[in-house]
């Protein structure tokens, strides 16, 4: 598998759209919400070469050394609130989809699968319509090469 590679995905389907819709969340800003029931053990996200972007360390040490501009800090900050760590690539994901509004609770209803890649979402629980969907940010894998970066992530979460 080329290092940029998104595995496999044997329904070559995102059903993000068939299961969430964006609205306005309690928890933060924009959020994911139910549109139907989603029984637990339903993945509900499975991303596919287009639903990501995925940036590899080289490439985001290379920007983060260039000289910014006030419009290239704010898409360094937005790079870094909506991406998320793959250990197995050394890289940061960013969502390009709706994915990236998931927001965090400790108590979270979503999550990775254990025997699935990280390039999925799971229902933990099952999730009513209309309820928000959340993941742990704590299980989260920290990126080794952002320490510089730690501001931009919520504390409450490590």
């Amino acid at each position: 598998m080329n290092e940029t590679e998104i595995p496999y995905n044997p329904k070559s389907i995102n059903p993000i759209d068939e299961y969430v819709e964006v609205k306005t969340s309690e928890i933060h800003g924009l959020g994911l919400f139910a549109k139907k029931f989603i029984r637990k053990g339903t993945i509900w996200w499975h991303a596919r070469p287009q639903d990501v972007l995925i940036i590899m360390k080289k490439q985001f040490l290379k920007l983060d050394s260039s000289q910014k501009t006030s419009m290239m800090n704010d898409f360094m900050k937005t790079l870094l609130n909506y991406s998320y760590y793959e250990r197995d690539l050394d890289a940061l994901i960013f969502c390009l989809d709706n994915s990236r509004f998931v927001n965090h609770s400790f108590e979270a209803n979503s999550g990775a699968s254990e025997d699935e890649n990280g390039f999925c979402a799971m229902a933990l629980k099952d999730i009513n319509p209309g309820e928000e969907i959340t993941e742990d940010y704590s299980k989260y894998t920290l990126c080794p090469w952002l320490e510089k970066y730690r501001e931009y992530f919520d504390p409450t979460c490590w």
